[in-house]
């Protein structure tokens, strides 16, 4: 029988530099009162009373060799540093390297099924069950999953009704078990696992390393939207959004209000984590996105995951997504894992401005940003150089970074670095805790 085991590893806090909100021809969106609806704060039901998380050492041994010579960013998957990485020959979610640019696996990922955890209970989708350091309900809980939209890597099927299982532990602020987006290892009861198919409309990838969304439909990426997932600090480590597989849940939440900050369009995916739209507050003036909508492309929320209300060229927005939402669209969320890299653009990547006084690169020939204009192209490769030195990148077609940002961030992610010292500082807390 396979022994307890857990992995605690580090997680991140990306610090993308934010961008002004593009301000060529904007189209406004507005919303009736009758979008809203009253609600608390989002992320109260977590079940208390789950024991406290305790780490152990991981048994070292071989792992197998899943790693390109030609490409070491293929070893960074979502259970990269787990016992049993490299272990599983299938294609999924856990096995997949984190790679944006190969469409075709990026959709075959998205389109299998997910194992989640179902009771049978109606109206649990924010309910969670503890995960077990051993096959037995009186051993010490290592983590927490969400029931029925959280997926979890089943890695072994024991005769006596339990599985051993490895995921993300979904922990919020009143979790006993303060495992913050750790991927953890451990067991749960057999007769609770559930696989399900995904709807295959479309598929969603959240990135915490780029900040972006990645919206996939009929085999290839569609668009792409900017995003702020959780911003973690010293007295709130669980804002950290959590990773891993999910299945969007409908009927959806909808709009609620945290004082004078106003969400729209929110849609469940885990528990109290939330797809939503780019809050604003309201006056007499109408509505204003100036507080939020600036941090996109960075971390900055408690844990939900904010999305961009203006359109990309193919007319996605947040507004788009909860147009057209179903139940079980899956939503993936990538770790960004110390060592992570983001790559360059080609050289001779299109992009586009207006030579006639533009103050934004774009990356289509159109925008909603400037209706009815078409840009002038240059390439990725000349943007250093004038007259495109000066241009800002524009928030609504979302243009790849510079050079010199993505140098930033890829020195932030580094081998042997670490991105995200206040989780950590956190998390070693919690283990002198035990």
């Amino acid at each position: 029988m396979i022994r307890k085991r857990i992995a605690a590893l580090l997680l991140a806090a990306l610090l993308l530099p934010g961008a002004a909100l593009a301000t060529e021809a904007e189209e406004e969106i507005s919303f009736s009162e009758e979008d809203y609806i009253e609600l608390e704060h989002i992320d109260e039901e977590v079940p208390a009373g789950l024991e406290q998380v305790s780490l152990e050492e991981v048994p070292a041994g071989p792992v197998p060799e899943v790693i390109s010579p030609d490409n070491p960013q293929s070893q960074y998957t979502p259970n990269f540093g787990s016992p049993y990485y490299g272990t599983d020959p299938e294609m999924n979610y856990w096995t997949l390297p984190m790679d944006i640019t190969d469409e075709a696996a990026v959709w075959e990922m998205l389109m299998q099924p997910i194992t989640v955890v179902d009771t049978g209970k109606s109206g649990s989708e924010r309910a969670q069950l503890t995960i077990y350091a051993e096959p037995d309900e009186n051993s010490r809980g290592v983590g927490v999953v969400t029931c029925v939209s959280q997926g979890v890597h089943v890695l072994e099927t024991l005769p006596d009704g339990w599985s051993l299982i490895e995921c993300y532990s979904s922990s919020f602020h009143n979790s006993d078990v303060k495992a913050w987006n750790m991927l953890v290892h451990g067991y749960i009861q057999t007769k609770y696992l559930k696989t399900k198919k995904p709807n295959t409309s479309y598929a969603i990838v959240i990135d915490k390393l780029t900040q972006r969304l990645y919206l996939f439909r009929s085999g290839a990426l569609y668009t792409t939207l900017l995003v702020s997932t959780g911003l973690s600090n010293p007295s709130q480590p669980y804002n950290e959004t959590r990773s891993g597989e999910f299945l969007m849940q409908v009927p959806a939440v909808g709009g609620f209000r945290d004082g004078s900050m106003i969400v729209s369009m929110a849609i469940r995916f885990n528990s109290g984590d939330l797809l939503h739209e780019v809050p604003h507050t309201h006056s007499k003036y109408g509505d204003n996105y100036s507080a939020y909508e600036p941090k996109l492309g960075s971390r900055a929320s408690h844990g939900c995951i904010r999305v961009q209300r203006t359109k990309t060229p193919e007319g996605v927005n947040m507004e788009w997504i909860w147009n057209n939402r179903k139940n079980n669209i899956k939503l993936v969320i990538w770790e960004d894992w110390q060592g992570r890299q983001i790559s360059y653009p080609p050289e001779d990547q299109a992009l586009y401005y207006n030579p006639k006084g533009g103050e934004m690169y774009h990356n289509s020939p159109t925008c909603y940003s400037a209706v009815g204009r078409t840009f002038t192209p240059f390439t990725y490769g000349e943007l250093d150089e004038a007259p495109f030195a000066s241009l800002t990148r524009c928030n609504y077609c979302n243009p790849p970074l510079r050079k010199a940002e993505i140098d930033e961030i890829n020195a932030l992610h580094a081998p042997g670095g670490d991105h995200d010292p206040i989780l950590t500082e956190a998390r070693r807390q919690q283990e002198l805790a035990q």
